[in-house]
């Protein structure tokens, strides 16, 4: 049997430290009640609790040992947030205008979203101002238990859209930008593969629902979300034998001088197979970004006319 390696970071900057010291003994046995369960028999442990406050070690265990860390590095990272930015932070995604706007509603000029590396303009944000998480969703897909993130993936974007509208904006003569210029897109996250960006909207993924055609051998059908003119959708995967395995992957050809995707569907899915959620990764998260505020904005009544050789963006309907 393969080995597993585990290996817990814990930072505990939200428990009591007098506490702690009060039942080390107790946490110790409550630990190694944990470590002995028949689940992690293969498993190996690098514990340490560290108090920010008595500037002590208040458990370990492996403590010296040399370990992969993998996602609980993220613990670190969120911890130094948390420091530095404070619980009540908000992240401000602003957008500027670079010519101005006649009577008519003319803005003779770009319109550019400055990305400020908020996480998730997304439809994850509930009415109480709180983000929506699930242990399973569209970020790890292929299973059955994967689901879409509930909610309107465009939620924010349509919101900009409006704001911008309510300036009295009616049709802009030049592009719209969105300046991801805060670090550099382009490196991949190791566990879902979407790729990083300033700018985040749905994750950086497009939804792609996959169910089984009507007998063996007949074409899959699908539907995408967000629908946009960012990507073209060509199916050509088919659907399988009853009992065999999901092999649906996206196979993507040369962007056009737009930088719009044309990706084909390619596989097999098992027939009388239930629908399966899988993710398509967004290859240039601001340029995906820049489609869907233009989108926006048309759907708002915003006439988006680009100048002479700049990208122009096709209609799309859902």
């Amino acid at each position: 049997m393969k080995k597993i390696s585990t290996t817990i970071l814990l930072a505990l900057l939200l428990l009591n430290p007098s506490v702690l010291h009060a039942q080390s003994k107790e946490l110790a046995q409550r630990i190694q009640k944990i470590i002995d369960r028949p689940e992690f028999r293969h498993a190996l442990f690098g514990i340490e609790f560290y108090s920010l406050d008595s500037h002590k070690v208040l458990y370990s265990l492996n403590a010296d040992k040399l370990f992969t860390p993998g996602s609980t590095t993220k613990l670190l990272t969120e911890g130094t947030a948390l420091s530095l930015l404070g619980a009540d932070y908000r992240f401000h995604t602003r957008v500027y205008q670079t010519g101005r706007i006649d009577a008519d509603g003319v803005l003779d000029g770009d319109l550019i979203l400055v990305a400020s590396g908020d996480p998730n303009l997304s439809g994850r944000v509930r009415e109480d101002g709180t983000l929506a998480f699930a242990n399973e969703d569209h970020s790890y897909d292929g299973d059955p238990n994967t689901r879409a993130v509930p909610g309107d993936p465009l939620l924010v974007i349509r919101e900009l859209a409006q704001q911008i509208a309510a300036k009295g904006i009616k049709k802009v003569r030049g592009n719209v930008i969105v300046d991801a210029t805060m670090f550099r897109e382009g490196a991949r996250e190791l566990g879902t593969g979407v790729v990083m960006s300033p700018i985040v909207v749905n994750d950086n993924i497009i939804d792609v629902i996959v169910s089984p055609g009507n007998k063996e051998g007949a074409p899959i059908t699908f539907k995408s979300s967000p629908v946009t003119s960012y990507v073209t959708f060509v199916n050509r995967a088919t659907t399988g034998k009853a009992d065999s395995e999901s092999d649906i992957h996206f196979v993507a050809n040369q962007p056009n001088s737009q930088g719009l995707q044309n990706v084909t569907i390619a596989g097999k899915f098992p027939a009388g197979q239930a629908p399966i959620l899988f993710k398509y990764v967004v290859p240039a998260p601001s340029r995906f970004a820049e489609v869907l505020l233009t989108e926006a904005l048309r759907d708002k009544g915003i006439t988006v006319e680009t100048l002479p050789g700049s990208r122009n963006l096709p209609q799309v309907s859902a």
